[in-house]
This record gives structure tokens, sequence and C-alpha cells, in this order.
């Protein structure tokens, strides 16, 4: 699989892990944006301090909970967007994506609002 094949995903299990290498896998919103997947999540979030450690993440297509994997697998590297203009543009992605619905789940500034860049690995 490719990063492209998960496009029109709903939901991903994005899979983070810890400094002992234990995944952590939690069900989030993706949009695809300037040939990368982004994430929002909140800055204090644990899957952000994971990316911040070590980068390494995969996805994997998912239910609204998490509990089926409905496809393959993809190795990535996470990184944290941190330019504000980059930022704003990933959060537009997400919300033109997921519509009316992102607006009750995205309130409050984006300064406390962390964007997860996910690229394939090279």
């Amino acid at each position: 699989m490719k990063i492209i094949d998960f496009k029109d995903a709903e939901y991903i299990n994005l899979v983070t892990y810890k400094k002992d290498n234990t995944p952590v896998t939690t069900p989030v919103w993706v949009a695809y944006h300037a040939d990368s997947l982004v994430i929002t999540s909140s800055m204090n979030a644990g899957k952000v301090k994971r990316i911040k450690n070590n980068g390494k993440a995969s996805i994997y297509i998912t239910n609204q909970t998490g509990t089926k994997k409905m496809s393959e697998s993809l190795g990535l590297k996470g990184s944290l967007v941190i330019d504000p203009v980059r930022k704003a543009e990933a959060i537009s992605s997400i919300k033109k994506k997921y519509g009316l619905i992102s607006n009750m789940f995205m309130r409050g500034p984006d300064e406390n609002r962390a964007i997860i860049k996910l690229d394939e690995l090279k």
C-alpha cells in the first residue's frame, strides 16, 4: 500500500511507538494534504509525544472505534508540523474532508492543536 491508498479512509489506526518500542494504537481522522497524510490531536496527547521522540509510525484503515483492521499496514515516518501556515493548511484539509462534524470536535484555539504529518519511508 501507498499513502494515496488512505486518502479516502474515514478512520485509520495510528500506531506510534514508546521508547521501549511498545506499540500504542489510536483511531484517528486522516486527510491527504500535499502528498502526505495529516492528523490532528491535542498538543499534550501521548501520540504527539511519541512522534516527537522517534517518529516511527504505522497505519491501517479501521472503523470508528478502531476495532477492525480493514487494510494492510503501512510503515511511515511521522513528524510535527510547526510552521503556522502549513499547520493552518493541514487543519483546513481535515475540516474540508470531515465537514460540520469536525467543527464540533476541533473547537478551541489552533495553538493547542498539533498536526502530525505522515510520510512514506524512503
